[in-house]
């Protein structure tokens, strides 16, 4: 089997086979494949599991809402309270300039 790689690749796994830390550049890629079989395996078992699996699989990953939760909790109230009371209803304004609308009746 030949392999072309692309310089920026080749070019440090020749310098670890020249500096012994493989035997042969046949050791380095197959090293280099067993690393890529063994993601293509998990990538391939975290896709076949349920959604609540993955996110079990990662516990350490907090959801999204309390992230917010916890950093909007480090915002003092006087903070909050500089916010406009009516900006959704004005959110063009807020976020573009435009003169405000009328509030709904």
């Amino acid at each position: 089997m030949t392999i072309h790689l692309p310089e920026n690749l080749e070019g440090p796994i020749l310098e670890a086979v020249h500096s012994g830390r493989y035997a042969s550049l046949d050791d380095a890629m197959a090293e280099a494949a067993s690393m890529l079989v063994q993601r293509l395996r998990q990538e391939q078992t975290q896709a076949k599991q349920p959604a609540a699996s993955q996110a079990e699989a990662a516990p350490n990953r907090k959801p999204i809402w309390e992230r917010i939760l916890e950093r909007s909790a480090a915002i003092p109230d006087e903070e909050w309270d500089k916010l406009p009371v009516d900006s959704a209803e004005q959110h063009d304004h807020c976020i573009y300039g435009t003169p405000k609308r009328q509030p709904a009746p």
